[in-house]
């Protein structure tokens, strides 16, 4: 598929498609279309892409034909527009969390499945330098542990953000990059434990505000992510991997720190991997070879499961076995 006649559409147009507006006019792919059920909103994105706007997702697939669709929206409005749009024949591209439940995101999986197209969710960190050197350094290492946290304060009166009936909450919604960086490293998660709090800061969030979820894996690994919505730390997005001489601290975006058989590491990165994704998935829609990409939405639909059992944990007190 030749860069001249590919179609590109978005369904939903919030904040992080600027992000993705940003990379496609870096690649100087143009936008054709965008949908939102904003009517306002999706008229002024249209404007600034010069691109036709619609407020009902199936009449744009219809009426488009697109090849790639970046679908955008909140995890509580997930409901058929990623199958839709695979249905059509459309590439897509799902900003995570892919969805808020497991039974939309497996059907969702499976009809991505049946149309046999590229997909790709945009979990960034995999993409960055940082990333693919520490995988690089790691090699055939057994890893037996690993470490993350997402601390940041979010705003007051986010339109849904906020809100556990549209969000699911800060581990799914949220540290969800962090876990999938955990598991990208560590593999598949069998079992969680999680505790949070509420009512820690007014008006940001209906659910708990710190959290703390540790994980058995099924290699055997063990882990523990922390994540916190009221309060800011410098190095807020971080991820570190334990093995046998072996350490390693990953703080997104772009530094890695540690020591294995005592000889240190000390590297910077440069790309944060925002448009790197982006990049690799235009390249694998060209391709037609979804090897290219990662992670893919069956891939993604793990790391929303494991998120899903910590929010089961949280209210039953107990350990909770990941669905698969």
């Amino acid at each position: 598929m030749s860069q001249k006649n590919l179609k590109i559409t978005f369904i939903g147009v919030g904040g992080i498609t600027r992000s993705y507006r940003q990379s496609l006019n870096q690649l100087e792919r143009p936008i054709v279309a965008v949908c939102d059920i904003n009517a306002e909103r999706v008229a002024t994105i249209a404007t600034e892409e010069n691109a036709t706007a619609y407020t009902d997702h199936n009449e744009m697939l219809e009426k488009e034909s697109p090849d790639v669709v970046f679908i955008c929206i909140p995890p509580g409005a997930h409901t058929t527009q990623v199958a839709d749009a695979a249905a059509s024949g459309a590439a897509v591209f799902v900003a995570k969390p892919v969805a808020q439940d497991l039974e939309t995101a497996q059907h969702t999986s499976d009809a991505i499945a049946s149309a046999n197209v590229i997909n790709q969710v945009g979990y960034m960190a995999r993409y960055s330098d940082i990333t693919a050197k520490a995988k690089e350094l790691v090699g055939d290492r057994k890893l037996t542990m690993g470490i993350g946290r997402f601390l940041t304060r979010m705003g007051a009166g986010h339109p849904w953000w906020g809100k556990y009936e549209v969000s699911r909450g800060q581990m799914v919604e949220q540290t969800t990059h962090v876990f999938d960086l955990i598991r990208y490293f560590l593999g598949d998660v069998a079992n969680v434990h999680a505790y949070g709090i509420k009512g820690v800061s007014e008006g940001i969030a209906d659910f708990e505000e710190c959290t703390v979820c540790n994980m058995q894996f099924e290699s055997g690994a063990v882990g523990s992510i922390t994540s916190t919505c009221v309060a800011r730390a410098h190095d807020h997005f971080a991820a570190e991997l334990v093995g046998d001489d072996f350490y390693l601290k990953l703080t997104l975006d772009l530094g890695l720190r540690g020591q294995i058989s005592g000889e240190a590491v000390d590297y910077t990165g440069t790309e944060a991997g925002y448009f790197r994704q982006v990049a690799q998935f235009v390249k694998a829609v060209e391709a037609n070879d979804q090897g290219l990409v990662i992670p893919s939405y069956a891939d993604a639909v793990k790391s929303l499961a494991v998120t899903l059992a910590a929010n089961r944990s949280l209210k039953t007190g107990q350990v909770e076995q990941v669905a698969k």
